[in-house]
């Protein structure tokens, strides 16, 4: 038998074709992914051969059917291009290739928790940028004494906004003090809280009448031997009943502040410094979709008017997080996420000021819509 013998000038040559390293790389990651994929792909959601297929572009699905349909030639224009990448790929592998998360979810950092679907990208919002909770440590409040009677005395007078906070106790660094890190910035009384209570006096100087809930939800929670992430069903009780006492409520904003740092969660307008806004659609209920439209307007309404402010509009469900943060009670119904744990009062109250401006102007469209 002759020896083989490899020319490799030849080789060099043939691997500058890009065709041949395209094929190379794509057999080297495709042997390499069961050394990352340890188990199966984390998270997928039910539909996720609907959604998958409904990925592919429109144009490299007119050029697919084009193939078999002569007749069908031409409904694209000829500049448009068909894309490798949205058919070779679902042919030949059985990856979610254009979601890195599922693909990558246990090997990134952050991912395998992360179940959000960026339903509107805003300002340097990308699926690394996405919002996170944070639970406080166990001993934060360790010391502290139950209150047994710390529910307050509340009054509904036809409001047609409630405001309240699920996390009730999420604070900020800046206003807290010095040598806390992150996973401590919460407080009794430093909290989100405030921003209710700012937004509802910028709503009455914009003629809307809003009920601002002042429950300590974190007191309820030690008090019933609950534990913190069952927060969102200890307010689901404040809300239904605010909604059994009030019938006038339309609106219901659920205000928490963002774990992510400074750089994400920050912007300038008008020359000062502001705290970025994100909102979030629990996505686990038939009729998500109405509070989605509803945070759409509101968003496209910022970028309007207010470009950066806004970090777009999530939707999440899956395990590991809520999935629907008691928005399935009210149509009109949002978790909305003011600045992070790096940003300061002066920062959110700016923001909050800008948010009631712009929520105003939908209120009154939307009144004068149904009148």
């Amino acid at each position: 038998m002759n020896p083989i013998f490899f020319n490799s000038k030849n080789i060099k040559k043939k691997m500058k074709n890009p065709f041949v390293l395209f094929i190379v790389l794509f057999i080297v990651l495709w042997l390499l992914i069961p050394a990352f994929t340890i188990r199966p792909i984390p998270n997928g959601q039910d539909s996720f051969m609907d959604e998958w297929l409904a990925d592919i572009d429109a144009v490299s699905l007119s050029h697919l059917l084009t193939i078999d349909q002569p007749i069908m030639d031409g409904i694209v224009s000829s500049e448009e291009q068909l894309s490798l990448s949205s058919v070779l790929l679902p042919m030949v592998t059985s990856l979610p290739y254009q979601d890195i998360r599922l693909l990558f979810g246990h090997e990134l950092p952050n991912f395998s928790i992360n179940n959000s679907t960026i339903a509107i990208r805003g300002s340097g919002t990308n699926h690394f940028t996405t919002s996170i909770e944070s639970a406080p440590p166990d001993e934060l409040f360790e010391d502290e004494e139950i209150v047994e009677d710390s529910k307050p005395d509340q009054t509904y007078t036809g409001e047609s906004v409630f405001l309240y906070t699920s996390h009730n106790r999420e604070s900020f660094l800046p206003e807290l003090s010095e040598g806390r890190v992150p996973d401590e910035a919460f407080h009794q009384t430093e909290n989100v809280m405030k921003l209710s209570k700012k937004m509802s006096e910028h709503l009455k100087n914009q003629q809307i009448e809003s009920f601002v809930d002042e429950t300590d939800i974190w007191n309820e929670l030690k008090k019933e031997g609950m534990v913190y992430h069952q927060s969102y069903d200890y307010a689901r009780r404040v809300v239904q009943q605010a909604q059994a006492n009030n019938e006038d409520l339309s609106f219901m904003i659920d205000i928490h502040r963002d774990a992510q740092p400074r750089n994400i969660t920050t912007t300038e307008i008008n020359g000062q410094k502001a705290a970025k806004i994100m909102f979030v659609i629990g996505g686990e209920h038939e009729n998500y979709e109405k509070n989605l439209a509803f945070a759409a307007e509101l968003h496209e309404r910022i970028e309007e008017k207010y470009p950066t402010l806004s970090r777009g509009v999530e939707v999440k469900r899956g395990s590991g997080v809520n999935g629907v943060y008691n928005q399935d009670l009210a149509e009109n119904s949002i978790v909305l996420e003011v600045g992070g744990y790096e940003n300061t009062f002066e920062e959110l109250y700016l923001t909050i000021k800008y948010f009631s401006e712009i929520f105003a102007d939908y209120y009154f469209n939307k009144t004068a819509e149904e009148v």
